[in-house]
């Protein structure tokens, strides 16, 4: 989990292929669905019903209760309800990217409305999101700090750590 252009997409590609675990993305799944961008379900059916899509899918993948990778939409964890179900998912790593490294990696993206002021509107969303997303976590990393195989070290090392602890306490 975490903000757009944390590296959400590309770490968990690479986490699944080295862990030898199916992927899945929860926005490529309900764009797949739909047969519409996240951008037009938006337009055309506004942001309450788009949230409702990924609780759904969420829901789903619990009930498939198989050991997979998991990357879900930068504002699925605020909803409240969600929350619940991201713990039942599993372990949950946050990416976490300063708000520069964030404002170059979406410079002229669609997700994010040309003309406003990026870097402003990033801090104002990461004011409500991060509190959330560190709550949520049970392992955080930075992104954009350290070369991208460096992070994949860091991510699977932190996760081998956390199933020791989980294992002891059990």
């Amino acid at each position: 989990m975490g903000f757009n252009g944390s590296g959400k997409t590309r770490v968990g590609k690479r986490l699944a292929k080295d862990l030898n675990l199916p992927y899945l993305d929860v926005d490529k799944s309900i764009v797949s669905h739909m047969k519409m961008s996240v951008n037009e379900i938006y337009t055309k059916f506004g942001e309450p019903f788009f949230r409702a899509l990924e609780t759904r899918e969420i829901k789903e993948l619990i009930e498939l209760d198989k050991p997979l990778v998991i990357s879900i939409g930068a504002g699925l964890p605020i909803q409240e309800q969600n929350q619940k179900y991201l713990k039942d998912l599993g372990i949950v790593i946050y990416l976490k990217a300063s708000v520069e490294t964030l404002a170059k990696r979406l410079e002229g993206s669609s997700s994010f409305h040309a003309g406003e002021n990026l870097p402003e509107k990033i801090k104002k969303l990461l004011a409500v999101r991060d509190p959330v997303y560190e709550k949520m976590s049970d392992i955080q990393v930075v992104t954009g700090v350290k070369p991208f195989e460096g992070l994949i070290c860091e991510i699977k090392e932190k996760l081998e750590n956390y199933q020791k602890t989980v294992e002891k306490i059990q």
